[in-house]
C-alpha cells in the first residue's frame, strides 16, 4: 500500500562471494553472530552486493523482506550418520552472513516415502518441520518456513532402508534482509499508533483475529509478505480458502511457494514476546484474481490443524452501507494489529500506480495500516468481511488521510469467470447467499483471557524491562499509547 516511508537500516555493501561448500568445523565468526561449531559440512550461499532493487519499495505491492541467494546443493554435500539403529540422518549447515531469517527453496524432494525434513537453528530450539513428500508441490518443488538468524541446519531423518531412495536438490536460500519479527530491529518496526490485537480494542474481534494469517511467498527472486484472511464458504466445510489482495502479486506460478503463518501476535497488550512462527502451512494454489476489486483467492494445500485454533471468517457481499468496524493486519510484517473506524465507509473508484480499483474509503479512528497490511480484511459491525486492503495515505502522522479497501461485492462476480470471481469459491453451489457468518471448527473454544502489561514491564517485541536506555523512550510512548487508547475504545 502507499504510505509514509520510514527509513530502512542499510548494511554496508558486500562484494560478490562465490558459493562455497566446505567440510570441517563450521566455526566462522561474522559480525553480530555467534556460530555453532557443529562439525558439519557448511553451505555458504552466493552473497549479493547491496540491497535488492525493491528492498526499500514503499508503493503498492507486498512487503519485500528477503531475496533468493543461489545455493545449489545435493545429498553429496552433506553428512550422513545413524543417530539410532535403523535410522539414517543427513545434515548440512547453511551460513548466510547478515541474514535476519533463512528459509529453503527446494528444486526436488522425492524418493523416500518416510523421509522427514527439518530446518533448525543450531543455537536455539526453533525448528520448522517436519516436511514430508506430502508437502511437495506437483512439480517437485517446495518452500519451507523460516528460522531467524543467519545460520540453519538442514536435517533429514528417514529409515536407513530408504537412504538410497532419497532425492534432495536444494535450489537456494531465501535470505531475509528485513527482520519480520522486529526483534532485532528497533523492538518493533510498525508505527507507534498501531494497536496490538491483545489490547482491549481487540476484545470484540477475537474470532476475526483468529482468521488473519501472515503470508510469505516468492515473487521472482524475492521473498514477499502480505496479510490474508481464512474465509468461510457456503458449504461450511473448512476448505482452507484465503482472501488477499490482487496487488500482492500472488499468481498461479508462485502460489506453491506460499507459507501461511498462524497466530503471529503478542501475548499481551504491547508487552511480552510475540508467539513464534512455527505454526505454519506451506503450499497453495491460485483459484481466482481480479484487478478491479483487488481480490485474490487461494486454496491452501492443507487445512490448519485444530491446534492452531483458526477461525473461518464470515463475509458480506451485498455492498450495503458500513458504519463502523475494524481491520486486522500485519503492518510491516509485524505482529497482528487492529485498526478501528467509526465513520461510515464511502464507495469510490481510485487509481494507484496504474491499477484502478472500486473501493471502500475508510478514515481510521484508531490505528493505521502499512506495507505488509496489504490484503488484510475490513469487517463491518456484524463481524463480516466486506473488502481487502488496496492502499492509501493513512499513517500515524496522517490519520486524517484515507485508506482504500477493494470491495467484496465488486469481486463477487469479478470478470464473470471462476478464475476472476470470488463467488465461485465462497458460494460454490450457487446458492445466491450474499451474507454468511463465520465458521469455527472448534465450537465453544475455551477463551484465552486478555493479559495486560505487568507494571514495570512492556516492550515492543523482544526485550525485557531492562532494555537499553536508548529504547526507553519508544517503549514508554508505546506503553502510554496502549493505555491511553484503552480508555477510549
Amino acid at each position: 500500500m502507499t504510505l509514509a516511508v520510514e527509513c530502512l537500516s542499510r548494511r554496508p555493501k558486500r562484494s560478490l562471494v562465490a558459493l562455497t561448500i566446505a567440510t570441517g568445523a563450521a566455526a566462522s565468526l561474522f559480525l553480530g553472530s555467534v556460530y555453532a561449531d557443529t562439525g558439519l559440512p557448511s553451505l555458504v550461499p552466493q552473497q549479493v552486493s547491496g540491497e535488492t532493487a525493491r528492498a526499500a519499495h514503499s508503493g503498492p505491492g507486498p512487503l519485500f523482506f528477503a531475496r533468493l541467494l543461489p545455493a545449489p546443493a545435493t545429498l553429496s554435500d552433506g553428512a550422513w550418520d545413524m543417530p539410532q539403529p535403523g535410522q539414517a540422518r543427513w545434515r548440512l549447515l547453511v551460513q548466510s552472513p547478515g541474514a535476519k531469517s533463512l528459509s529453503l527453496e527446494l528444486a526436488r524432494f522425492a524418493g523416500a516415502p518416510d523421509a522427514h525434513l527439518y530446518l533448525r537453528h543450531p543455537l536455539t530450539d526453533v525448528t520448522q518441520g517436519p516436511y514430508t513428500l506430502d508437502d511437495v508441490n506437483a512439480d517437485g518443488t517446495m518452500s519451507t518456513a523460516m528460522v531467524f538468524g543467519d545460520q540453519a541446519i538442514i536435517e533429514v531423518l528417514l529409515p536407513a532402508s530408504q537412504r538410497a531412495d532419497l532425492v534432495l536438490d536444494i535450489e537456494g536460500v531465501m535470505h531475509g534482509h528485513r527482520d519480520i519479527r522486529k526483534i532485532q530491529e528497533n523492538f518493533g518496526e510498525s508505527q507507534s499508533c498501531n494497536i496490538d490485537v491483545a489490547c482491549p480494542q481487540g476484545d470484540a474481534w477475537r474470532q476475526q483475529i483468529r482468521s488473519v494469517v501472515g503470508l510469505t511467498f516468492r515473487v521472482g527472486t524475492e521473498g514477499a509478505f502480505c496479510t490474508g484472511n481464512l474465509t468461510n464458504n457456503t458449504r461450511q466445510d473448512g476448505a482452507p480458502l484465503v482472501l488477499t489482495a490482487h496487488h500482492c502479486l500472488l499468481r498461479a506460478n508462485n502460489a506453491g511457494t506460499v507459507v501461511a503463518y498462524w497466530n503471529f501476535e503478542r501475548e499481551a497488550c504491547f508487552c511480552g514476546q510475540p508467539r513464534d512462527l512455527t505454526e505454519s502451512d506451506n503450499g497453495a494454489q491460485l483459484l481466482s484474481t481480479h484487478e478491479l476489486s483487488d481480490h485474490t483467492v487461494i486454496l491452501l494445500d492443507d487445512r490448519p490443524s485444530l491446534a492452531v485454533n483458526a477461525f473461518y471468517t464470515g463475509w458480506d457481499a451485498t455492498g450495503d452501507p458500513v458504519n463502523e468496524g475494524a481491520s486486522i493486519h500485519h503492518p510491516s510484517g509485524d505482529v497482528k494489529k487492529i485498526s478501528l473506524f467509526t465513520e461510515p465507509l464511502t464507495k469510490r473508484g481510485i487509481e494507484i500506480d496504474r491499477q484502478n480499483a472500486e473501493v471502500w474509503q475508510v478514515i481510521w479512528r484508531q490505528g493505521t495500516t502499512e506495507q505488509g497490511s496489504s490484503g488484510s480484511g475490513i469487517w463491518n459491525a456484524n463481524g463480516r468481511m466486506v473488502g481487502v486492503l488496496f492502499g492509501g495515505r493513512a499513517s500515524c502522522s496522517t490519520q486524517e488521510e484515507p485508506d482504500f479497501y477493494g470491495r467484496l461485492e465488486v469481486g463477487w462476480d469479478g470478470g464473470g469467470t471462476p478464475d476472476s470471481q470470488v463467488r465461485a469459491h465462497l458460494d460454490p453451489d450457487s446458492s445466491g447467499t450474499l451474507k454468511l457468518d463465520g465458521f469455527d471448527p472448534k465450537p465453544d473454544p475455551e477463551p484465552e483471557p486478555r493479559r495486560d502489561c505487568p507494571e514495570g514491564s512492556g516492550n515492543n517485541g523482544g526485550g525485557s524491562w531492562w532494555a537499553p536506555a536508548l529504547l526507553f523512550g519508544a517503549w514508554w510512548r508505546r506503553r502510554s499509547t496502549c493505555r491511553g487508547a484503552s480508555t477510549s475504545a
